[in-house]
C-alpha cells in the first residue's frame, strides 16, 4: 500500500493544497464571525495558562491527532486497529451518532479490504479525513464551519500525504507547525498594536496589547475608583464594562490578541466612569457593536415584599450596616453561574441589608442552593419563563 502511494502521491498534496486555499478564500469572503461563547476553543484559551497553552495546541495536541488519524499510514494491523480506536473516541465526543457510523466504516474497511492495497488506501484516506473535519465541528458554528470544512480537507490531506510519503513523525512536526504558525499569525505568542491612552473622562490610564504567556496572577476589577482588566480578549473586555443583568453579551474576537486594561479616576472623590471609559475604548478601537433578539428561556426577578427587603443609606452607618444593591447581587449571580436574569425595572435602585455569601461567591456552593438562599434572604425567587432577551454582540472587526 505504501509503496503505491509513493508512486502516486501528488494528486493528494496537489488537491490539498487547492482545497485549503479555497477555504481560506470562502472565509474571507463571507467573513463570518465566531462568537467566544459558542467556540469552546477559544473560550478555553482565554482561561488557561498560557505556556500550558501553547505546550498544548502546538506539541500534545499534533501528537494525539497524528496517531489517532493518521498512525495506520505505518501500514501494520495493530497500528490499523490503534487508529480505529483512538480516532473514534474523538468522533464519538464530537457526536455519538457520528462516532458509531465512522468507526462501523473503519472497521468495514480493514476486515473487508483487508487483501486490497489499493482500495483500502483510497477507503482509509477519505474516512479519517472526513473523520478528522467532523472531530472538529464543536469548534464553531455550524454555517461557519461549512465555509472552513475546505480547509479542514486540505489540511488533512497534506498531513497524510506527508504521513504515507515519509513518516508519522514527520506529519506530527508539520502538524504542530501549522499549529504553532495559527497561533504566531493570531497575535497570540507576539502581540499586535500599540498602546492607547484612556483620558477623555474622569479617568486616566492605558489599554495595551499583551502575549498570550504572560502571567494572569492579578484578579481584574473594575468599577469603583479604578478598572484593571488583565490579559482579555479586546471583545471580553468592553462585555465586562457593559455588563448589565437585562441582556446577554456575545463576544467575537479576530485570532487570538490579548489586551490589558489599567485605569484609574482622575481624583479620589468620583467613582470612575465605566460607560464613558467603554464608549471610548470602543471609538479608538475596531470594535462594533450590534443588537439582536433571541427567545429563550430566562429566569425573572419576583419579590415576595420589596418594601419589607428595602434598606435606605444613613450616615454614620457602621460598615458591616452599609447596604448593597439588590441589581448588583443579580449581577453577579447571573456571570457567575452564567444565567440569563431578568430583573423588573423598579427594583433596580432597591438596597437591601450586607450579606457576605453573596459578595463571595463560591463554586461549591450551586446554582439551585444559591437560589433558595435568595429567598431565605430577601423573598426572591427566580421564576423561570421564555421571553426575548436582547444580546448584545461586541464584535472586533479586521482593521
Amino acid at each position: 500500500m505504501k509503496s503505491y502511494l509513493k508512486k502516486n502521491n501528488n494528486w493528494l498534496y496537489v488537491s490539498g493544497i487547492t482545497l485549503y486555499v479555497l477555504g481560506i478564500i470562502l472565509s474571507t469572503i463571507f467573513d463570518k464571525d465566531v462568537s467566544m461563547e459558542d467556540n469552546p476553543i477559544i473560550g478555553m484559551i482565554s482561561q488557561m495558562n498560557g505556556w500550558i497553552m501553547l505546550i498544548y495546541i502546538a506539541v500534545i495536541a499534533p501528537i494525539l491527532e497524528e496517531i489517532s488519524f493518521r498512525s495506520w499510514t505505518v501500514n501494520k494491523k495493530w497500528t490499523k486497529y490503534l487508529s480505529l480506536i483512538l480516532s473514534s473516541i474523538f468522533l464519538l465526543l464530537a457526536n455519538p451518532y457520528i462516532g458509531g457510523i465512522y468507526f462501523l466504516s473503519f472497521l468495514a474497511v480493514i476486515v473487508f479490504l483487508k487483501n486490497k492495497p489499493k482500495p483500502t488506501l483510497i477507503s482509509l484516506i477519505l474516512i479519517t479525513t472526513i473523520g478528522f473535519t467532523l472531530a472538529h465541528i464543536g469548534n464553531f458554528e455550524r454555517d461557519i464551519f461549512l465555509i472552513s470544512t475546505p480547509v479542514y480537507i486540505g489540511i488533512t490531506f497534506v498531513f497524510t500525504y506527508i504521513a504515507l510519503r515519509f513518516k508519522l513523525r514527520y506529519s506530527m512536526i508539520a502538524h504542530g507547525i501549522y499549529n504553532f504558525s495559527l497561533m504566531l499569525i493570531g497575535g497570540f505568542i507576539i502581540p499586535f498594536g500599540d498602546t492607547i491612552t484612556l483620558d477623555e473622562g474622569n479617568y486616566k490610564g492605558s489599554l495595551r496589547p499583551v502575549s498570550g504567556l504572560v502571567s494572569t496572577d492579578g484578579v481584574s476589577t473594575y468599577g469603583g475608583y479604578s478598572a484593571n482588566i488583565q490579559k482579555k480578549f479586546l471583545p471580553e473586555i468592553i462585555s465586562m464594562l457593559e455588563s448589565d443583568n437585562d441582556y446577554q453579551i456575545k463576544t467575537y474576537p479576530k485570532g487570538y490578541s490579548f489586551y490589558s486594561l489599567d485605569v484609574k479616576t482622575k481624583d479620589s472623590l468620583n467613582l470612575i466612569d465605566i460607560n464613558a471609559l467603554s464608549k471610548e475604548i470602543i471609538r479608538k478601537t475596531n470594535i462594533k457593536l450590534d443588537t439582536i433578539y433571541e427567545t429563550r428561556d430566562v429566569l425573572f426577578v419576583e419579590i415576595e415584599d420589596v418594601e419589607k427587603i428595602k434598606r435606605e443609606v444613613k450616615e454614620k452607618m457602621k460598615v458591616d450596616e452599609f447596604p448593597q444593591s439588590l441589581s448588583g447581587i443579580i449581577k453577579r449571580i447571573s456571570r457567575f453561574y452564567d444565567q440569563t436574569i431578568i430583573m423588573p425595572e423598579e427594583y433596580k435602585n432597591v438596597m437591601v441589608d450586607y450579606k457576605k455569601e453573596f459578595s463571595t461567591l463560591s463554586s461549591n456552593e450551586s446554582f439551585e442552593d444559591i437560589s433558595k438562599r435568595l429567598y431565605k434572604e430577601y423573598g426572591i425567587t427566580l421564576r423561570p419563563k421564555k421571553s426575548k432577551v436582547k444580546i448584545i454582540r461586541i464584535i472586533e472587526e479586521i482593521k
